[in-house]
């Protein structure tokens, strides 16, 4: 039986057991390097799964980590993000965050997304992405069931803590699907 290999990027204080732990100021890190410097030290295809929670909202860049994270994952690689929403308050606490999100933030690296243009020849499926709760998770359910309304209106009035996305590699040529 093979592990599935698995990037924790940008793990911070939370190291995975069964990860490749990425980070250049955790005090625990199996790989240390600066997520700002390209390429990531890793072999092309490499990871079946990569998570960064908490971490391309620091970055220089947040299309180049993508595309880098789109490199470093095989075909159909499942990526976990989670991001400020742009009306969070720690977005603003933390002065070394450079960028908050909307919903539909990542949709410039899927076909068919809606924000205007296609800034990346790479591509992502969108699996799933949610608002995150503070309080009343059901609240936070019902308002990612309508983002638009929720981005543009509602944020103003309840208060927003991240949103979380699972992104799928799609590698060119790739049959795979999210269906």
């Amino acid at each position: 039986m093979t592990l599935k290999r698995i990037a924790n990027i940008g793990c911070g204080n939370d190291y995975l057991q069964d990860a490749i732990n990425i980070d250049l100021y955790a005090e625990k890190a199996d790989v240390r390097h600066d997520l700002n410097v390209f390429p990531y030290p890793f072999s092309d295809s490499y990871f079946e799964e990569i998570r960064a929670y908490n971490v391309i909202e620091h970055m220089d860049d947040v299309i180049q980590v993508m595309r880098e994270i789109h490199r470093i994952g095989t075909d159909g690689c499942l990526v976990h993000l989670r991001v400020p929403h742009f009306r969070s308050a720690c977005l603003y606490e933390d002065l070394t965050h450079r960028h908050g999100f909307a919903w539909r933030s990542l949709d410039i690296f899927i076909d068919g997304g809606s924000v205007y243009g296609n800034y990346a020849s790479f591509k992502y499926e969108i699996v799933s992405r949610e608002y995150t709760p503070y309080i009343l998770p059901i609240l936070y359910k019902l308002l990612s069931k309508m983002p638009v309304l929720t981005d543009n209106f509602l944020s103003k009035f309840v208060p927003m803590a991240s949103i979380a996305f699972i992104l799928k590699v799609v590698k060119p040529g790739s049959t795979k699907s999210a269906g």
